[in-house]
């Protein structure tokens, strides 16, 4: 910083104070200065005594004021300086502060440059060991994938011989399905659907043993396709309703039963009211003697036949011929079932016979005839081809595979 001063005390430095004036001198110089004539307007010397004390006084002011001036202007200097050094002082002691505080701040940031190298140290480290903890980590789990890859193509190798197999075991017991209902029930229709499903599970498999059992299994299916199926469940549905409708049925002498008229009213026909005056007067004896007449009478039935017929079924024959009938229909059903047509026949051929031997000859009986001999005409002897050459060919190949696993 430049300390300035004023103008008035750079020149008051560099003056010395003005010296006193002689007022002697200057009065002499001031009479021989002045103008004089020779002659008309001279000044009279009693005039100017008081020039010489003018002059002292304005000497000693001017030197006052010369001595004034420079005080002023010292002291003014010297206060101005004064200030500028406090300023400076505050300065000072502002940047004293500021370097104390950069000094503060230089320690702290190199505090926390070295916190924030430590920090940066630490978690280097930290990423180094996490880094490698990972690549130990993504080792092992490569390793136990590996294994685990291993593992599954182990079990799915296993488990397409499973599968195989077991597709095998389902084919066996599709054809032996087939086989037991044609032999046992003669149901073409669900032995044609057993083999066409055998055939469906065969196409998931391969091999040449594979091929030749869907061959065999091919012309099984092609030979029954040609027979011409039996409707063994609607005929003996036909013969189950018959069966149950027996006893709807009615039997000889039912209808010549006797259109008796009722005994009360009969006996109340037969004798006459009395007068209510003459019950007063008619004994007790004789009105027991009419009750017992009129209950005599109604033991007593006589009326006329024209012709002769059957006698009415007692309870125990009636049942007989109902059951016997019911079961020559249910025989006839279980011959149905085992495809036996000799003994179909022969109960049908009972039946028929009982029925026109014990029931009436009226409209049920007669429709009830004409379904019977309607059931007589199906064939339900037919000779079945043999389906079992390709159950034989698959139980040989699962016991193939069985040996080799």
């Amino acid at each position: 910083m430049t300390d300035k001063f004023p103008p008035e005390q750079e020149g008051s430095d560099a003056q010395p104070p003005a010296e006193p004036i002689d007022a002697k001198s200057d009065a002499s110089e001031l009479a021989d200065d002045s103008p004089t004539t020779s002659g008309v307007g001279q000044i009279p010397v009693a005039h100017t005594g008081w020039v010489a004390p003018l002059a002292l006084i304005l000497a000693v002011g001017g030197g006052a004021l010369s001595a004034y001036t420079w005080y002023a202007t010292h002291v003014a200097g010297q206060l101005e300086i004064g200030r500028e050094l406090g300023r400076l002082d505050g300065v000072a002691r502002d940047v004293d502060r500021l370097v104390t505080h950069q000094s503060q701040v230089s320690e702290a940031v190199a505090t926390l440059r070295r916190q924030g190298e430590d920090d940066r140290n630490a978690l280097r480290s930290e990423l180094q060991a996490l880094t490698q903890a990972q690549a130990t980590e993504r080792a092992q789990r490569q390793k136990e994938l590996e294994s685990l890859a291993g593992i599954v193509a182990k079990n799915r190798s296993e488990m397409g011989v499973a599968r195989d197999d077991w597709l095998l075991q389902e084919v066996a017991h599709l054809l032996l399905l087939a086989n037991q209902r044609l032999a046992l029930t003669g149901d073409v229709v669900l032995a044609q659907k057993a083999l066409a499903l055998a055939d469906d599970r065969l196409k998931a498999l391969a091999g040449p043993q594979i091929l030749k059992i869907r061959r065999v299994l091919s012309q099984e299916q092609e030979h029954l396709g040609q027979m011409t199926p039996v409707d063994v469940a609607g005929i003996s549905l036909v013969l189950a309703a018959l069966a149950e409708s027996v006893g709807d049925l009615p039997l000889k002498g039912d209808s010549d039963r006797p259109q008796w008229s009722d005994s009360g009213d009969s006996a109340q026909s037969s004798v006459p009211d009395k007068p209510a005056d003459d019950a007063d007067s008619e004994s007790a004896v004789r009105a027991f003697s009419r009750k017992v007449l009129s209950d005599l009478g109604d033991l007593v039935r006589v009326r006329r036949v024209d012709e002769t017929r059957p006698p009415k079924l007692d309870t125990a024959a009636r049942f007989l011929a109902y059951e016997n009938l019911r079961l020559q229909l249910v025989g006839a059903q279980l011959a149905l079932l085992r495809r036996d047509a000799g003994v179909f026949q022969e109960n049908l051929k009972q039946a028929r016979i009982w029925l026109g031997d014990y029931f009436e000859t009226g409209t049920p009986v007669q429709h009830f005839d004409t379904q019977v001999a309607e059931l007589q005409q199906a064939k339900v002897a037919l000779s079945f081809p043999d389906i079992s050459g390709s159950l034989a060919l698959l139980r040989a190949e699962i016991q193939r595979r069985d040996s080799i696993q």
